[in-house]
């Protein structure tokens, strides 16, 4: 389900209730394909993904098609600006961003902390930053590489919370099973 600033309406969500694995929020994303990644990761594994300041229009095409069918699974929410979106969860912030020394299995992520990831061409907004310091977790990675992607920095946090809460991601209902089709035949 999506919403607009933060006013989320969970009529379809199964666990509504339940506090997300992590507040995933994506400061000004560029790049359909990493929103509709990072819904897909939202969904499967329970966190709630704040997109923030964007220039992507909501009814993107393109990003609900990356999307596919997880949207009403997922918990998203759309905000003006990342600063709305904090003031809104009310917590303080992991930063995900390059030049600190602490990974993201170095600090403890609990149930619905909050972890902000920058844009794909651009840091996190740097009064997040200078707020926070000394929640920034970088994601350690070879020289001469200069960033991974938006929505692989994401699955990793979110894994490694899922690794540090030892809780599997909710399981769905199976796929509808097709009618059962006969192999034999009569006479042959």
């Amino acid at each position: 389900m999506t919403d607009h600033d933060g006013d989320h309406t969970a009529a379809d969500d199964d666990d509504h209730d339940v506090e997300p694995l992590l507040h995933v929020v994506l400061d000004r994303p560029a790049i359909a394909g990493n929103v509709g990644a990072a819904v897909r990761l939202c969904a499967a594994t329970g966190a709630a993904l704040h997109v923030c300041g964007s220039s992507l229009d909501p009814q993107d095409r393109e990003m609900w098609r990356s999307g596919l069918d997880y949207w009403p699974r997922a918990r998203v929410h759309f905000h003006d600006d990342v600063h709305r979106c904090l003031a809104l969860l009310g917590r303080d912030p992991w930063i995900v961003e390059v030049g600190s020394t602490r990974a993201p299995w170095d600090a403890t992520l609990r149930r619905g902390d909050v972890v902000v990831l920058g844009p794909e061409k651009g840091s996190v907004d740097d009064v997040v930053v200078d707020r926070h310091r000394d929640r920034v977790l970088t994601l350690p990675q070879r020289r001469g590489i200069r960033s991974l992607n938006l929505a692989q920095c994401a699955a990793v946090v979110v894994f490694e919370a899922v690794r540090q809460q030892r809780t599997a991601p909710p399981v769905l209902p199976p796929p509808p099973v097709a009618p059962a089709v006969s192999t034999t035949t009569k006479g042959c």
